[in-house]
């Protein structure tokens, strides 16, 4: 089987270390793995059927895994009848902060959310809070603002893009990803951050560890589940008034850690579940 590993181009060489995992599992698996940028793909509809051409000539893979936030390039694949990882619902919702809040408001509990658009200055709550570009990942573009002059300037940053605001939780610098990997959960860390950083990502600094997982929380991933169909994503909850609430759902994942403080070889495991199911 042919698959391609879709990026940005300016994201590779950041990433190299985890495409590299992609090669060498796809070497023992014997699929022919092929790193794709966005930049060098062309899609769209002519005499009423989808093309889609890489570097100008026509392709199609046997199977895409999205690194990138491009729902509509997914949607496409998949109206091709190429399976898509993650798929192009769970890209359009996840990568959404506030699709993501929408659908789940009611279902698991997190911390009070507003939608906020660029230059929509109006405060929803007191300070402290923290504003996070609606489409953010990473831990970029997410700001701690403790008045209306720092408030203002995070929406400026984020701007053209539209924002999430919540009130600070109560236990900042900490939190906990369950990775999901079809329906299973495969690992549970908790990640803290070492220099007094509310955010708590690896790539802002942070450590992590394994963490067991609560049966109040496994019962809120389960929820959270039933709503998707995933490929590989990571759940995350954030500690608030001594319980974990709900807090994003990053779709193409970081596993760095996983590779750091774990014995799990997460892509070679995400290669064998995409394999069986693009086989079917």
């Amino acid at each position: 089987m042919t698959g391609w590993l879709v990026y940005q181009q300016e994201e590779i060489q950041r990433n190299r270390f985890f495409i590299e995992q992609w090669m060498e599992a796809g070497k023992r698996r014997n699929a022919d793995i092929h790193l794709v940028a966005t930049e060098d793909i062309a899609f769209g509809v002519r005499d009423d059927l989808p093309f889609l051409l890489l570097e100008g000539e026509a392709a199609k893979p046997d199977f895409a895994v999205m690194r990138v936030q491009q729902p509509l390039l997914s949607l496409h694949l998949e109206n091709m009848g190429v399976p898509v990882f993650n798929n192009s619902y769970v890209s359009r919702v996840c990568n959404d902060k506030r699709l993501t809040h929408s659908l789940l408001q009611g279902k698991v509990p997190m911390m009070d959310t507003a939608f906020v658009e660029a230059h929509a200055f109006q405060q929803p709550f007191a300070f402290p809070v923290v504003v996070k570009a609606a489409h953010s990942c990473g831990g970029r573009k997410v700001f701690l603002c403790h008045d209306e002059q720092a408030y203002r300037h995070a929406l400026d940053i984020c701007s053209p893009d539209s924002a999430v605001v919540q009130p600070l939780c109560d236990t900042p610098g900490k939190d906990v990803r369950v990775y999901v990997l079809g329906d299973t959960m495969v690992q549970t860390m908790m990640r803290f951050s070492n220099d007094g950083d509310f955010r708590s990502n690896l790539g802002q600094g942070g450590n992590a560890a394994p963490y067991e997982l609560d049966e109040e929380t496994l019962g809120h991933v389960k929820t959270i589940q039933s709503l998707f169909t995933f490929g590989l994503v990571g759940i995350d909850f954030i500690f608030h008034q001594g319980k974990l609430v709900f807090n994003e759902i990053e779709d193409a994942v970081g596993t760095r850690m996983l590779y750091i403080h774990t014995e799990l070889n997460i892509v070679e495991r995400y290669l064998d579940h995409i394999l069986s199911a693009a086989a079917r």
